[in-house]
């Protein structure tokens, strides 16, 4: 599955999963959180793409669909809260999610 077929909510994991990486690892606190937002076989093709790629690659997929599925400040909020949630899920908002968060609030905006 190539991104330029994804719905909102692929896009949507993907980012949660770029999110859960920024310090080099998925937890499974941060997998609780992503997985239900996709049916189950659907969120491991998504995880699979988002594993395959490198954190440029990965930071090109979510800027690209950005236009796409974040069209509003709603749209644009809503996931940024989502990849707060991701970073608040196991240890708080540590200084590094602190600052690719700040990132990609200048990304979205």
């Amino acid at each position: 599955m190539q991104h330029t077929d994804w719905t909102y909510e692929d896009f949507r994991a993907f980012s949660m999963l770029f999110a859960a990486n920024t310090d080099g690892y998925i937890t499974a606190d941060e997998e609780k959180i992503i997985a239900p937002t996709l049916p189950p076989d659907r969120y491991e093709v998504v995880k699979q793409r988002f594993l395959e790629c490198s954190d440029a690659e990965a930071l090109d997929v979510i800027l690209e669909c950005k236009e796409k599925y974040c069209a509003t400040d709603a749209d644009k909020d809503k996931v940024l809260a989502d990849m707060r949630a991701i970073y608040e899920a196991h240890q708080g908002f540590e200084h590094i999610e602190r600052g690719v968060h700040h990132i990609f609030e200048r990304l979205f905006k």
